[in-house]
């Protein structure tokens, strides 16, 4: 039976893999543990599933220069926390799982840079909640005032490479474009691969398929999220922070 020094020792290693639905669990075992500390745990396992109405509901105050969200906003703080995933994904080196995961994100974001521009861009969509993509409105997108949707021609599916063709269109910032045309050029060189892929992918195998390094995917995803508006701290992954504050609670 795991003594108390071990089980902290135990999650001290399970935060270092950000697996913090085990170190949830063995926080519960220990016999002193800070309310805090086991607090703290359940909500980046949530996190870690994507749920981040704990840390936006709990009123949990650890020290004043600490925050457990960034946003006002859930849908900024849930985009911002699909971006710590990936990044915790890749610092595991479980480059597999992050391109398979980066899509949803590539499409959140194209369609906040479309909505700097078109913020109603939603109304000439098909919520086409029976099959596998939305779809485009022509018929309502033909007859708007808008000059650049009234002409706007792509596949019915609206899907990332469509969401890419119309931002090229719009008047965003030139630098934006050349990194959405990179983004899409990353997403469309690992699907086909991956699709059939039953093999082992790693950080070799995606730069030779690719010619660039899962880092460099992550950098555009996060450059282009904070073109939108989303707060990212790129010197200092917020889960490393968090870990420092739980290594404080533990000790």
């Amino acid at each position: 039976m795991l003594g108390n020094l071990d089980i902290k020792e135990e999650i001290v290693y399970a935060i270092s893999r950000y697996d913090y639905a085990h170190a949830y669990k063995l926080a519960q075992r220990l016999n002193d543990a800070e309310s805090k500390l086991v607090e703290l745990l359940y909500i980046m396992a949530e996190r870690r599933e994507l749920n981040i109405r704990p840390a936006m509901e709990y009123q949990l105050k650890i020290r004043n220069d600490f925050q457990l969200f960034c946003h006002d906003s859930e849908e900024d703080e849930q985009l911002a926390n699909y971006l710590y995933d990936l990044e915790a994904k890749l610092k595991n080196e479980q480059v597999i799982d992050f391109i398979r995961a980066v899509s949803p994100a590539i499409y959140r974001i194209f369609m906040r840079l479309i909505k700097q521009e078109i913020p109603d861009i939603e109304s000439y969509i098909h919520n086409s909640r029976e099959a596998s993509y939305d779809r485009w409105n022509f018929e309502k997108m033909k007859n708007t005032d808008h000059p650049i949707l009234s002409t706007f021609h792509a596949e019915s599916p609206v899907h990332s490479s469509s969401l890419a063709s119309l931002i090229l269109l719009l008047d965003l910032p030139e630098q934006v474009k050349i990194m959405v045309k990179e983004l899409r050029k990353l997403e469309k060189s690992v699907r086909n691969p991956l699709a059939h892929l039953i093999k082992h992918f790693d950080e070799e195998e995606l730069h030779s398929t690719t010619g660039f390094s899962s880092q460099f995917f992550m950098e555009i995803l996060i450059l282009l999220a904070k073109a939108t508006g989303i707060t990212y701290d790129e010197e200092q992954f917020f889960f490393d922070q968090v870990n420092q504050v739980i290594k404080t609670l533990i000790d």
